[in-house]
């Protein structure tokens, strides 16, 4: 479906005028039988990811942000959920959890300017660190 805007003179898809959430990718990835998490700019436990860019597909956007954050490069291998996420009460990001594989050793794991650690978790371990139930339980799937 498309609307002619005579004030621009041209025709537009009606999907121009939908309400837009920024995409961000997130990666599950676990190195030696653990799970990568880094803190970020909140305080928080979170997993890798960031923000998709125009024109970028969704498995590009993860490898380049797991090798930005981390310094090792992954594999995307299998969509596990996608959920919206409200952030500091203010703006729904749509959030895609992908599973990731990696050869990269813990050595070469290196901590970028975005985040404020990197940290190493047993799946035990997840439930005291706050990260919202959606990812809790794609990881749960994951490993059952």
């Amino acid at each position: 479906k498309r609307l002619y805007l005579s004030t621009i003179g041209q025709w537009l898809p009606s999907d121009f005028f939908a309400y837009r959430h920024p995409v961000s990718v997130k990666g599950v990835c676990f190195l030696d039988g653990k799970l990568i998490l880094v803190r970020d700019e909140r305080g928080a436990w979170d997993l890798p990811g960031g923000k998709l860019q125009k024109g970028e597909r969704l498995d590009e956007c993860l490898a380049r942000e797991m090798e930005e954050e981390l310094g090792i490069a992954v594999r995307v291998e299998k969509l596990l959920d996608a959920t919206l996420r409200r952030i500091e009460d203010q703006v729904d990001v749509v959030v895609l959890l992908y599973q990731c594989a990696t050869q990269g050793p813990l050595a070469h794991l290196r901590l970028s300017s975005e985040n404020f650690a990197i940290g190493f978790f047993d799946p035990s371990e997840l439930d005291a660190l706050g990260l919202p139930s959606p990812y809790l339980e794609a990881i749960r799937r994951l490993n059952a």
